[in-house]
């Protein structure tokens, strides 16, 4: 007869890494579409940069949200409470600092490159930014939410 407790199958599901990549991709591609198409919206109304900054602050507390709920079940009774969400979202803040860094050093290099790229040209190089943010997203979002 095992010794384990209801806990205990919740919490190997939330540190299992596998699922946890997996997941994290899901959310991942599905929040990189929605920057990458309000980045290329709000493009075609104000400059680039800011166009990225908006897109990205939008979509970083969506994110944030959809990760902490399906690809770390921190919302299962035995994770973090409600009023930690709200510190999780505060800590998102650095992660969009880390993204933002990413994709507006991109399009600043793109600008500097390639002054007259098009919309589709910066919303690629953005797309790029973000891939390479993607990695210490999610280093930092699986240690936020270790249990």
């Amino acid at each position: 007869m095992s010794t384990q407790t209801a806990v205990e199958p919740a919490t190997r599901r939330r540190g299992e890494l596998p699922g946890q990549l997996g997941r994290f991709a899901a959310v991942g591609v599905v929040s990189t579409l929605a920057n990458l198409a309000l980045f290329a919206l709000f493009a075609s109304v104000m400059p680039n940069q800011v166009a990225n900054f908006v897109a990205l602050v939008l979509c970083t507390v969506a994110n944030t949200a959809a990760n902490r709920r399906f690809t770390f079940a921190a919302s299962d009774p035995t994770g973090p409470t409600h009023r930690d969400a709200l510190a999780v979202q505060v800590r998102s803040l650095a992660l969009l600092a880390v993204t933002w860094t990413a994709t507006a050093g991109a399009l600043w290099i793109l600008h500097h490159l390639t002054p007259g790229a098009s919309t589709l040209v910066a919303t690629l190089t953005v797309g790029v930014g973000n891939a390479v943010a993607t990695v210490v997203r999610f280093v930092l979002l699986r240690r936020w939410f270790a249990a």
